[in-house]
């Protein structure tokens, strides 16, 4: 039974919140023609102010919230055969939260279980082993992004020229092109147009003398942001350093734009090789993120491969039943039993091919959570990695750095985004109402976690220590109360304001690159 309070809050919303203002939800699209009229804003009363508070009130409540209070407002989800991509990429943009958390306020997380300072005495977390440190492992998360990008980016335009459907793969390849930019450098103009006004206001960072020399240095800051030609560099950024992601994002979706363009007309069995062949070269020149855009285009034709064979397989058997039906007919049924021993054979041996198949990529997957637990530190001398970190390809080794890693992430990513692709009972883990959510909010969980990092942890975590008696006198259990209590603390604000950045910026730069699109392209 619905409990009192929510019952009282959910009439407040529908009494005050009606769908009449652009910020609302949307009304009921299953409403009949006189109930979307009796709605109309020419046909209600004025609003009071009261009533305009509670609505602008109800706007900021998390969208989660929203469809609790007003469930018949809310349109049903639509999953679709891609949707755990969108899950995944939710998912990885929430570790990469927990990941910040953590190297901000429990730096000693960030080395594997048994490596410690010899200054610290206190004993590795459980946290710390291989594989549950993946839960706050952000920087494999990056290398999933740009995999899942490459597959969703090309899998329309992959579709259309695998049926030779040219025109339509050209106006496809133009409208990802022109929208592009806009869907990246918007919501991150003004993300770090927020950030440059919090630091005015003091809430975070050092302001500089005067608000219009600070407005100057944030109109810098943007256009280094926009500058994609240093490819796959990883760079500190001014205003967000997070963001040192998006101009790669923005150089390699080009770059698999003019891939898909160059191979378009090639046979498939070349153009599988060929893709190959390119993502080989780029790692062995050092880039990585393009290895990994090319990648998701590849994994992306497969699984296309894989539905068009299973089609044709399903169309045969329905053929052999029918003409097995047809044989029983004129044989009076005598034949069904020779027949059904002869048809499981084959199946046999395919079921039996596909279970080794599906071991040999569990084997990868676990590979690749155990590379995801990559430490930041002393990664030479981490059990099992220290392995990885000797045989290391160049020229990454001998760059070191962080970049030492980033070739077994991309391999790593390669291989997640796989077997999620292949193994579909895993794929249910990212289309639950809670990954897809973060789906949702993914892009501005990724904006919107730093500043919020900025902004409160330094005033909130004090306080959390002071719970276990502070840093120095916390345990291993007490370190681990505070790491979860800090995650519950600093996640409210963050997703809140994620939720909150997403439908208003966004979903909107979304909606605006394509009103543009509309404006400017040229009718046939």
């Amino acid at each position: 039974m619905m409990s009192i309070p929510l019952r009282s809050l959910r009439a407040a919303a529908a009494r005050f919140s009606p769908g009449t203002h652009a910020y609302a939800p949307l009304t009921n699209p299953g409403a009949s023609p006189a109930e979307t009229a009796a709605t109309d804003s020419s046909a209600l009363p004025p609003r009071s102010p009261l009533a305009r508070l509670l609505a602008f009130l109800f706007f900021l409540l998390p969208s989660f919230i929203q469809r609790r209070l007003r469930p018949s407002s809310a349109k049903p989800r639509r999953l679709y055969p891609t949707s755990w991509l969108d899950g995944l990429r939710g998912v990885a943009s929430l570790i990469v939260f927990f990941c910040h958390y953590t190297e901000g306020n429990m730096g000693v997380y960030v080395h594997s279980y048994g490596v410690r300072n010899d200054s610290d005495k206190v004993a590795s977390s459980p946290l710390q082993l291989p594989f549950l440190r993946v839960l706050y492992s952000g920087r494999p998360m990056v290398h999933i992004f740009f995999v899942i990008s490459g597959f969703v980016l090309s899998h329309k335009s992959l579709k259309l020229l695998r049926k030779r459907d040219y025109d339509t793969l050209h106006k496809t390849l133009a409208s990802s092109v022109f929208r592009r930019g806009f869907r990246l450098f918007l919501p991150t103009t003004a993300s770090t147009f927020i950030i440059m006004l919090l630091i005015r206001w003091g809430w975070m960072g050092t302001p500089l003398p005067s608000f219009w020399a600070q407005l100057f240095d944030w109109k810098d800051a943007v256009w280094r942001i926009t500058f994609s030609w240093n490819w796959d560099i990883t760079q500190f950024l001014p205003y967000d350093v997070h963001l040192w992601t998006i101009p790669i994002e923005m150089s390699h979706s080009l770059l698999l734009f003019i891939t898909l363009t160059g191979l378009s007309r090639m046979k498939t069995y070349l153009r599988l090789p060929a893709l190959f062949a390119i993502m080989i070269y780029c790692l062995k020149c050092g880039h990585w993120a393009a290895f990994e855009f090319l990648g998701g285009m590849g994994i992306a034709e497969i699984g296309m491969i894989q539905e068009k064979r299973r089609e044709r397989e399903a169309a045969a058997e329905e053929e052999k039943e029918a003409a097995l039906g047809d044989i029983e007919a004129m044989n009076g049924g005598g034949s069904s039993s020779s027949s059904s021993s002869i048809e499981k054979l084959p199946r046999l041996s395919s079921s039996t091919a596909r279970r080794v198949f599906q071991g040999f990529l569990i084997v990868n997957l676990v590979f690749a959570l155990f590379v995801a637990g990559w430490p930041n530190h002393d990664a030479e001398v981490t059990p099992g990695i220290a392995a990885l970190w000797r045989n290391t390809m160049e020229p990454f080794h001998t760059i070191g750095g962080d970049l030492v890693s980033f070739p077994w992430f991309a391999l790593g990513s390669i291989q997640v985004v796989v077997a999620l692709q292949q193994i579909k009972p895993l794929q249910n883990l990212f289309t639950t109402p809670l990954a897809q959510y973060l789906a949702d909010i993914s892009y501005a969980l990724y904006l919107c976690h730093g500043p919020v990092l900025d902004v409160f942890a330094h005033r909130w975590m004090p306080s959390i220590w002071g719970l276990v008696g502070g840093y120095e006198n916390a345990g291993m259990w007490g370190r681990m109360l505070v790491w979860f209590l800090g995650v519950l603390a600093l996640g409210v604000p963050t997703i809140w304001s994620s939720d909150l950045f997403w439908r208003t910026v966004d979903v909107k730069s979304v909606e605006f690159a394509r009103w543009l699109e509309s404006v400017c392209i040229r009718d046939d």
